[in-house]
């Protein structure tokens, strides 16, 4: 009886431990580079920027790291958003719409400005950033914006990825956002 007592438990102690592994893999980061408020700011500095002779925008290619391609469900919401449209139910239809905003211009250029927070859990999230842009087009106009943003993350196989978003931007003068360009570098 002694034996199975002791096969029983270490039976448990591996079945506990293995949950606990398995768990382990799908959480997600709760600091650091992949914390979802970083993620925010890389998702505006990096996944929206557009260099002069970038390659091609691909919404697919260069967001999927934000964005669950294989599970788009959610809520996506931007008075910016080219064309009839600003509110969207996919991420990937979403994404997509904005490609020819991107094909369009020439470069499009992001700053942080103030106002970020994070509210973290261990499956959902939700951060807030302000931030400026300038679209300068390929026929030589100039939008310059700014903006809020405010993301709804899940933790989906141990990476935040947004499932709800609300942005909000409005056209100012370029004047208005220079010292944020400056206070960036």
């Amino acid at each position: 009886m002694t034996h199975l007592k002791s096969a029983l438990s270490i039976v448990l102690v591996f079945s506990l431990g293995s949950v606990q592994l398995q768990a382990a893999e799908h959480t997600c980061a709760q600091t650091g580079a992949d914390s979802p408020l970083e993620l925010h700011k890389h998702w505006i500095m990096k996944g929206w920027e557009k260099k002069t002779d970038a390659p091609e925008f691909i919404f697919a290619t260069k967001m999927s790291r934000y964005y669950n391609l294989q599970d788009p469900a959610g809520i996506y919401w931007d008075n910016f958003a080219p064309g009839d449209n600003q509110l969207f139910d996919n991420a990937a239809i979403y994404g997509a719409n904005w490609e020819g905003l991107q094909a369009n211009a020439e470069s499009v250029t992001h700053a942080l400005t103030e106002g970020h927070s994070e509210l973290v859990g261990d499956k959902v999230s939700s951060t807030t950033i302000g931030f400026v842009g300038t679209i300068t087009q390929k026929s030589g106009g100039v939008i310059p914006f700014n903006g809020r943003s405010q993301l709804g993350w899940r933790c989906d196989s141990g990476d935040w990825k947004i499932h709800q978003e609300l942005n909000y931007a409005w056209v100012v003068t370029e004047e208005e956002i220079a010292h944020y360009y400056k206070a960036g570098k």
